[in-house]
This record gives C-alpha cells, structure tokens and sequence, in this order.
C-alpha cells in the first residue's frame, strides 16, 4: 500500500469547511496564476471557462495555471467548459445603436443596408424563416421588446413593431421566447471547443440553451465519436422554456443540470424564475444528480466590496433550496473584487448550512428515484449515512473508482464530513463538484477496507481532522481491482 502527499490548504482544511461548492468563471480580473490561487484559498471548487470569450491558446495557459496550482496545493480543482450555444446576437448597427419608440416598426432583414437604420440583421441566418407572426422578440436582455406584424410572402423580412422601447446597440443578444428554431444544440464553433476541451480532458462540458432531452444526446454522441481518454461530465444549462418543459427527461438524459437564470429570466416571465428555481432544484434533488445556480448571484460586486442585502439572501436561499453549487460569472471573471466575491459567497453558504441543519431533509428516500450507482451501493451507502448520524461520526470516507458511491453519500445531505478517496486524479476532479465531498487522491488500489482505514486514521490524525475518540465510517469495495460490492466498516479511534 503506498498513500499520498496531503499539503496544507489541502483536502484536510477544506474537509472541515463549506459543503456546498463554489464555481468561479475565469476572465481578465482573475487570469493571473497569483489571482487563481487567491481564488481557491478563498474557497473556489471549480473553475468556469466560458468559451464565448477567449481563444484556445488562451484557455490552454489558463488550464495550466489551475493544474499547477492544484497539483501544488493538494487540492482537485474541476474545470467546467462552457459551450457557446447558438446564442443570437445583432449584427452591427448602421450608427452603432438604435432609439426603439413605441409603436415603431423596424424589419430584420437577410442582408444589411447601411442607408437603411430601420433595417436589422443578426447571427442566426435561419431567423426570418423560424420567425411566424405574432413571434415575440427580446433583445438587450429583454429591456427591449417588438412582436412580428407581419411576414411578406417573399420571405426575406419580417416586420416588427416596438412593444418596450429603449436603445439596442451592436452585437446585444436576441431572446426568441415561445418560437421553435431549427438551428442545432451544436453549433460549429461548439464542435470545435469541445475537441479542445476532451484534448485537454476536462472535467465538465455545460451546453447552453438546452431545449430537449435529445439535445443532451447530440452532445453525447459528440463525444463518443472522438474517443476521448476521459469522459467529461455534461452539464445542461436551464435556461429556455422549452428545457423546463421536457424538464423531467432532461434531468434523465444528463448528469447535471445549471439553473442558468440570465436567459432563463428573459425567456420567461422573471416574475416565474424564482418559482421554476425552486422546481428545477427540487426535481434534481429527487433524481439526485448535482445542480448548480447561477448567474447575478453577487452581481453589485462586480462593482462594490460588499453585496446588496438582497443578493445575500438569493445565495443562501439558493443553499437552502438544494443547491449542489453556486456559480460566479462577471463577479470573478470581470470585476473589481473577485476574491472578496469568492470569500462572501463561501461565508454566505456557510451560514445558510447552518440553518439547514434545523431544516427537514430533502424529500428523498431508498424507494424513490435510484442514482446511477448500483442498487447494493446505494443500499450500503444509505445505511452508511443512518450508521454515522446515529453515531455522531467525525468523518464519512468513500472510498471509490467511479465517484458514484461518492455521490450516492453526497445526495443525502448529511451534516458529517465525506472524503471522497480515490486514485484517479479525474475522478477526484469530477467529485471537487458534489456537495459536501472532499476528494482526495491516495494510491490504494491494492489495499483492503482495513489498510484503507489504517491509513485514513493516520492521515486524519497527521492533519488534524481526527483525534483520539473520533468516529470514522468507511464505505470501501472488498476489491478495488474487480467490481465488488461495497462494504461498510466503522473504527473508533482509541
């Protein structure tokens, strides 16, 4: 049995923090390996990359700055690649912005006339042919609306008149609620980051604007057809009606899901996102695959050290509804504080599992929706959980190949510590994303549960996680090397 190197600031101080993870989006403000590191001390789990900005060489050093760090820290840090999407954006402007009034009419157009400022085109070729009469159309995050009047027989133009006015200017996004695109979940650019993204075997893929179950389906496909050396981990981004209508069998079809409220709160009536939150969070819960928030969480912090009273309710609300993960998008990437982002959202969440621990448990039992684990390892990892509760244990270890016996712990929403012990460096990376899971990597694959235990204690008693009394629970297979079935081991330190 050989066992790992642990470093300070490693899995034994983040083991005794904050059990919901933190995702941080990587961008100008944070691009800077010392930054990174500030970013991690301060509480950062996974890393964003957003693929909308940046090029590949610029992503490939950002990588590197997470891997090293990670590798010199002990501590796994996930990386998320975020796809694109077909994200509809406005061409440029004959003067670079148009005054909208209402009740004024403005045409969107296949091909651009700069002697006509009324005349409009996008990114998204097919979309006078998608657009039908009676169409609403978003654009400036929903500030600006208009609702095609009419589609002339020739069908090179719709015409579309002013509802909300307001100023549109070059390259803002379009928000097509209601309407049915033809356009792929993949786009070509997508295909093109996600070769980048399995050369450089990252952890989880996010595809945006999910519509349908076979969405997440296409993407798989994607992936298999490049024979990656590791599989990512797929992340569908809720964010169309269209998604929280075929909610359910999206939930089935990925393995985790992003409650991404920026285009979800101009696709539907903001007033409904709060709600459908609470719903997409609940449902995941009882399917028990991980579930991020997301998006303006600390949005004045982009600006300001401190948040607004409202944002702090909406992270510890978010912790509180059943969030796996809170995400950072411009806070991090973009703004003046992002650290101090980090280091208030980590206490925010802290506070709120406080509270969570005078609440009722998530509605989820044995009978009902099973994981992606085996049913004999859920079974023993569901009396692991009562064992330790009942026993007060120090510490839950998971000792897995896959990180779904890991998961599987993770979904009952215990409040005693889960290492997550494996000695595969992508799965520990995968589980730096599952609520209340520290992993740590330990070379051990031919050890028994016993050696594994051994060496648990005397690394929990090195580290100041465990002491003398301390109650630890282990779930670890008979044989790593084969597909055993898991067995549940209890010591008490003497």
């Amino acid at each position: 049995m050989s066992g790992a190197t642990i470093h300070k600031g490693g899995a034994g101080e983040r083991l005794m923090q904050v059990k919901t993870k933190i995702i941080a989006t990587v961008g100008p403000a944070c691009a800077k390996p010392e930054k990174l590191e500030e970013l991690v001390k301060a509480g950062v789990d996974v890393f964003r990359l957003n693929f909308a900005h940046g090029s590949h060489e610029w992503l490939t050093q950002i990588v590197g700055y997470i891997r090293e760090i990670s590798s010199r820290l002990g501590r796994p840090l996930g990386i998320l690649g975020d796809l694109s999407g077909p994200k509809i954006r406005l061409n440029e402007l004959p003067s670079g912005m148009l005054e909208c009034f209402a009740g004024m009419k403005v045409e969107f157009v296949r091909k651009a006339d700069p002697l006509q400022p009324m005349h409009l085109t996008c990114t998204y070729a097919a979309l006078i042919d998608d657009l039908q009469e009676g169409d609403l159309i978003l654009l400036a995050d929903g500030a600006v609306s208009m609702r095609v009047v009419s589609k002339p027989l020739a069908a090179d133009r719709v015409v579309c008149e002013v509802i909300q006015p307001g100023i549109i200017r070059n390259r803002q996004g379009i928000n097509l609620p209601g309407a049915i695109l033809s356009t792929p979940s993949l786009t070509p650019k997508d295909r093109e980051d996600l070769v980048w993204a399995l050369d450089h075997q990252i952890d989880f893929i996010g595809l945006s604007f999910v519509r349908r179950a076979e969405d997440i389906e296409e993407l798989q496909q994607a992936i298999a057809d490049l024979k990656p050396s590791h599989v990512p981990q797929i992340v569908a981004k809720i964010e169309k009606m269209e998604a929280v209508n075929d909610l359910e069998r999206i939930i089935v079809a990925t393995d985790m899901v992003m409650v991404a409220r920026g285009d979800l709160g101009v696709e539907v009536d903001i007033a409904r996102v709060p709600g459908l939150q609470k719903r997409i969070i609940r449902m995941c819960n009882q399917h028990r695959i991980p579930v991020i928030t997301a998006t303006q969480m600390l949005d004045s912090m982009q600006k300001n050290s401190r948040p607004t009273r409202a944002e702090a309710s909406d992270v510890a609300n978010a912790v509180l509804d059943g969030s796996d993960a809170i995400m950072l998008s411009g806070e991090s990437a973009a703004g003046d504080y992002p650290v101090e982002a980090v280091s208030m959202m980590n206490r925010l969440a802290h506070e709120a599992e406080r509270l969570r621990v005078h609440q009722t448990p998530p509605d989820i039992s044995l009978a009902q929706v099973r994981t992606r684990a085996l049913e004999v390892t859920e079974a023993v990892t569901h009396g692991a959980g009562i064992v330790a509760e009942m026993l007060g244990a120090n510490l839950i270890v998971v000792a897995t190949r896959s990180g779904k016996t890991a998961l599987s712990v993770s979904n009952q929403r215990l409040q005693v510590p889960i290492l997550g012990l494996t000695p595969y460096p992508h799965v520990a990376t995968k589980m730096a994303l599952f609520w209340g899971v520290t992993p740590l990597i330990a070379n051990l694959t031919e050890s028994t549960p016993q050696q594994i235990l051994d060496f648990v204690v005397q690394w929990g008693l090195t580290d100041g996680v465990l002491r003398s009394g301390s109650k630890v629970v282990l779930i670890a297979a008979s044989n790593w090397s084969a597909a055993g079935h898991d067995q549940l081991l209890v010591h008490a330190i003497p």
